[in-house]
């Protein structure tokens, strides 16, 4: 299902390519404004059918966690500005399923700061990709490299290896 979607994405983006490049400065208006009004109509729709399952009773709280959980779905809310959850809880949410390996230090404005808790080969990389692919709505994501091991030594610890302490 997620490989259909990607596909349908990467098409609807060589279609925007293509149009853009067109030397028809007229049909390309036209086509930007038939996306536009196509992009307003669903969002219309899935904005009264969330509305529709919040009315539904107890059982509604459960299917719009699991509406915003799925992937495909997830990423038509934060589209159409939708989605039950924000920015931050949304990037926590990411950082929960990376186990560990980087803390949020703040998201501000659509711009995510995380830390990661080691240097492991390649962390890096991936927490930022996990970050991009789970919360495409951020303006950008900084990744900022573990710090290092601290090297205080309490005082106390220095008084019992020298005889006689300090």
């Amino acid at each position: 299902m997620a490989e259909k979607a990607d596909d349908r994405i990467r098409n609807i983006e060589e279609l925007i390519k293509r149009l853009e490049a067109s030397p028809d400065s007229e049909t390309r208006a036209v086509a930007f404004s038939l996306m536009q009004a196509v992009l307003e109509l669903h969002g219309s729709g899935i904005e009264r059918m969330m509305e529709i399952v919040f009315d539904s009773g107890e059982a509604s709280k459960t299917t719009i966690r699991r509406l915003a959980s799925d992937a495909l779905v997830s990423s038509l809310l934060v589209l159409h500005d939708l989605h039950p959850d924000d920015l931050e809880t949304r990037v926590q949410q990411v950082l929960n399923k990376l186990r560990d390996q980087a803390e949020l230090l703040g998201a501000f404005e659509g711009v995510v700061r995380v830390r990661l808790l080691s240097n492991a080969c390649g962390l890096k990389e991936a927490v930022e990709a996990a970050l991009l692919s789970g919360v495409p709505d951020a303006a950008s994501v900084i990744v900022e490299d573990a710090l290092p091991a601290s090297t205080f030594v309490p005082l106390a610890a220095l008084g019992m290896a020298i005889p006689g302490g300090i």
